[in-house]
């Protein structure tokens, strides 16, 4: 049970991964989280950095898509400056709007990564869908109260992830 909360790989932030992981680690397809996973929660618009990684993604022949659990209107207004595919209201660790993603990016679970700040949302989410995960540490401080309950709870695993350098590469 533990290892359900466990991502497959663990980076800094979205920012450190290596252009060349994704071809090493034969990822074709990536599902990213956006609030404190690519820009903090109260950001709107993606950063100049945010658009450069897609960017940079597109040019390699990777396909991506925002799976948030956010609503409507923020997740659209951010991911029209990217461009990318989006799914909002996600209730991540529900699996529906993976497997749309996955379905849409015409892609096997195999080829696909989920990337997220939260174990309990973005990692459990990954594992329940059977694909692999990236966790990263969260962005800023600047949460809901609803979120940082939730942070509380994660600590033990995030200790372990850290600590242990558990998919850290």
């Amino acid at each position: 049970m533990f290892k359900t909360f466990l991502p497959t790989y663990y980076f800094n932030t979205v920012f450190e991964i290596p252009a060349s992981f994704w071809k090493e680690n034969g990822i074709s397809g990536i599902l990213f989280d956006i609030d404190n996973t690519l820009e903090p929660y109260h950001s709107k618009k993606p950063s100049q950095r945010t658009v450069d990684l897609f960017r940079k993604l597109r040019e390699n022949g990777i396909s991506y898509a925002i799976i948030s659990n956010n609503h409507k209107e923020r997740v659209e207004e951010f991911a029209s400056e990217i461009p990318a595919d989006f799914y909002y209201e996600s209730l991540k660790p529900k699996t529906e709007n993976i497997f749309l993603a996955i379905e849409k990016m015409n892609l096997s679970k195999d080829d696909v990564v989920i990337i997220g700040d939260q174990i309990f949302t973005d990692i459990w989410g990954g594992s329940r869908a059977g694909i692999r995960s990236i966790f990263v540490n969260k962005l800023s401080d600047n949460e809901g109260f609803f979120i940082k309950l939730k942070r509380v709870i994660e600590i033990p695993f995030v200790k372990y992830i850290k600590k242990s350098g558990y998919g850290k590469l």
